[in-house]
């Protein structure tokens, strides 16, 4: 009979492959629309042609070619959660214009309408083909054809995905999984060792034990496949009513086929180790020591170095959710205020000119109207002063003060009533007094980085605040999608220092305006100042969508505890391989010196002088664990160094080892060499005991 943990190892990969199809097309499809062949963005126009002119020019070109084109449009009211799909039919889906768009995911809406509901919009943005891949770049040459610059892109591409996806916790998971399948498979075939002595006993080969145990993994396949099957479609029945599903089949028979194809590779690498013991030996249990330690070891190193990778992530990420609870208090008393989100496709240099010159004195002048509230937020960089370096900066007008107190040494509120239009103030933190000719001499570049000479010194005025204040920015910060790494909680930040102007100020330019409001960092606490701007100035080329600033948060925190939990889960699969390969090594080491543990028990010999070679390498282990985060802590501080040798300024502040590294370090330290230790304890007393009944 199999291993029952072999039985468990295929169940899991069934159900896990299943998971992972259904959380991976969650997330894709809230970046693309599905079931395309290509995507061809539109990054620039010489505008010979006209939107209306665009979008016939499509709607013929689908016909002609009996393909489907849809351009996408971001919602402008809820563009986390909706989006509008313009349809040239021809091809695959044209049936969306009447039965609509089959969201996979539930929480998201894609709104179908014919092409011609365009109008005139600006053509630039994003047009997914249904088709061939010959088509989406016919439809290229139609576009440049017409004065457009456009290039494909295969977002489904294995290439493109790995970009994406890498470092994200849905990739390590995989990887986890797959580490998990082949500790857990081994650890089944090798306990199963005098089992498979007994069929050598009776005269069958390798090959005949092998095809025995794959026979019996059929049957026990075709029973839990039906059953995960079953499961799964029931509930994808409820929550979706199977849309997509045979993409969704596709996906999670292509995770079974791998992780399944690992097991099985696995199942009969273990299974040929046993046999290289003889048949008696086998039918004592006994293992080949040196080929199984070296198995486990190479599994377990890695899962070593994966677990405190992903211990660091869990850490961190907590962290990160109690932050964005707790700055989700100060969100819930700002009502609607709403920032905006400009239209990516505006790439090119001339597009980027012409968003700074009609966006830029649009936010400008709201700002004099007193329409909006500032919140620039970045952090210094480089290698300066310690106290200065990755420390936190506002840039900030009168409006954010009214809104937000932030109190000067004296605990009075800072504001900018007796301030002239062409006056800044430079609120600094007693903390950084020594500090204050440095950050005064900054203040030009940040406020206008196009003109800073009319920002002189006359024009700034220091301020002193009052040390450990909480201010609020507006702005959660932090990146959660696809791969990104998460970003920490930017919603309050303790003791920034502020550059202050009037609503307006001619000394800022349109250029700061337009750069922090990409940032998600001009905030209007009125939505319907931004829907009558972009009517009144024709902006609907480059604002694309306003997101309420408390759903963006909401947002952000359900996706980083979403990713909290699946880190969580990773962590704990890394962890039992870790304590199933510390117990195998054991098993091994145990199995193999019986007999030389019970006499040196018996001569008077240490625990630790009999288990010599299994603590040594148990240590070099925890050593490598010790060293391996100030070794990449270096590595990655040689390119900061690259950039100081050639009088460049650093892209990113030094990392460096913290207490929290230190902490996840050692704790998985203890973990790891404690499951060994109580592990051989229990084999050594086993042994001894079994030795002396013997006796």
């Amino acid at each position: 009979m199999l291993h029952r943990g072999i039985k468990f190892v295929h169940a899991a990969v069934l159900a896990y492959s299943a998971v992972l199809a259904f959380l991976f097309l969650r997330s894709f499809e809230e970046d693309w629309v599905l079931g395309h062949t290509a995507v061809v963005w539109v990054t620039d126009s010489d505008n010979s042609a006209s939107g209306s002119q665009v979008a016939r020019a499509v709607a013929d070109f689908a016909e002609g070619q009996r393909t489907t084109v849809a351009r996408e449009v971001l919602d402008l009211n809820a563009p986390s959660s909706s989006r509008h799909l313009y349809l040239a039919p021809g091809g695959p889906h044209s049936d969306w214009l009447k039965e609509g768009y089959p969201s996979f995911n539930r929480s998201y809406h894609t709104d179908v309408r014919p092409v011609a509901d365009l109008g005139m919009r600006d053509p630039r943005g994003i047009y997914y083909v249904f088709g061939s891949d010959q088509a989406a770049t016919s439809l290229t040459r139609d576009f440049a054809g017409l004065g457009l610059t456009a290039k494909v892109y295969h977002p489904v591409s294995l290439t493109q995905l790995s970009f994406n996806y890498e470092g994200s916790a849905l990739y390590r998971s995989f990887f986890v999984v797959a580490l998990a399948v082949v500790t857990m498979t081994g650890a089944g075939v090798l306990l199963n060792a005098k089992a498979y002595g007994v069929l050598r006993l009776q005269g069958k080969s390798f090959g005949q034990i092998l095809w025995r145990d794959l026979r019996q993994l059929a049957a026990f396949w075709a029973i839990a496949f039906v059953a995960v099957a079953a499961t799964t479609l029931l509930l994808l029945g409820l929550y979706n009513g199977l849309a997509w599903i045979g993409t969704f089949t596709l996906l999670a028979l292509g995770a079974t086929l791998v992780l399944g194809a690992v097991a099985l590779v696995t199942h009969a690498a273990m299974l040929g180790l046993t046999s290289q013991t003889d048949v008696l030996s086998a039918l004592k249990g006994e293992l080949p020591a040196r080929a199984a330690a070296i198995c486990a070891y190479l599994v377990r190193v890695p899962a070593l170095l994966l677990a405190l990778s992903i211990a660091s992530a869990v850490v961190v990420a907590g962290q990160d959710v109690l932050a964005r609870q707790e700055s989700s208090r100060a969100y819930a008393k700002i009502g609607d205020a709403t920032s905006i989100a400009f239209n990516g496709s505006l790439a090119s240099e001339a597009g980027l000119k012409s968003l700074n010159a009609k966006v830029g004195p649009w936010l400008h002048q709201a700002d004099s109207d007193g329409d909006i509230i500032f919140a620039g937020h970045r952090r210094f960089g480089g290698r300066g002063p310690g106290d200065l370096v990755n420390h936190d900066v506002l840039i900030v007008n009168e409006s954010f003060l009214a809104a937000q107190p932030v109190l000067d040494s004296s605990g009075h509120r800072v504001t900018m009533s007796d301030a002239g239009p062409e006056r800044v103030r430079l609120v600094i933190p007693r903390s950084l007094a020594r500090y204050a000719g440095r950050l005064r001499g900054q203040v030009p570049g940040l406020l206008n980085p196009v003109t800073p000479d009319v920002v002189s010194a006359a024009k700034v005025e220091t301020v002193w605040s009052k040390d450990s204040q909480r201010v609020f920015t507006y702005n959660p910060g932090g990146q959660q999608r696809n791969g990104e790494k998460l970003g920490a909680d930017d919603s309050l930040v303790t003791d920034p220092v502020i550059i202050a102007f009037p609503n307006g100020s001619p000394l800022v330019s349109n250029k700061l305006y337009t750069d922090y409001a990409s940032q998600s960092s001009i905030v209007f606490p009125n939505p319907d100042d931004v829907t009558a701007g972009i009517k009144k100035h024709h902006l609907e080329t480059y604002v694309m969508s306003m997101t309420p600033v408390a759903q963006n948060a909401a947002n952000k925190l359900r996706d980083l505890v979403g990713d909290f939990r699946l880190q969580l889960f990773n962590l704990a699969v890394a962890v039992t391989v870790l304590l199933i390969t510390g117990v195998g090594v054991c098993i091994v080491h145990s199995r193999k010196n019986a007999q030389a543990i019970f006499a040196r028990h018996i001569s008077g010999w240490t625990f630790t002088a009999t288990h010599r070679p299994v603590l040594l390498l148990e240590g070099l282990l925890a050593m490598l664990l010790v060293v391996w985060l100030p070794f990449k802590v270096w590595q990655q501080n040689q390119d900061l160094d690259r950039y100081a040798a050639l009088g460049i300024p650093a892209p990113r502040p030094a990392a460096e080892v913290t207490g929290l590294d230190l902490g996840v370090t050692i704790a998985l330290v203890v973990v790891e060499v404690a499951a060994v230790l109580l592990a051989l304890a229990a084999f050594h007393r086993r042994i001894v005991k079994e030795g002396a009944t013997e006796s």
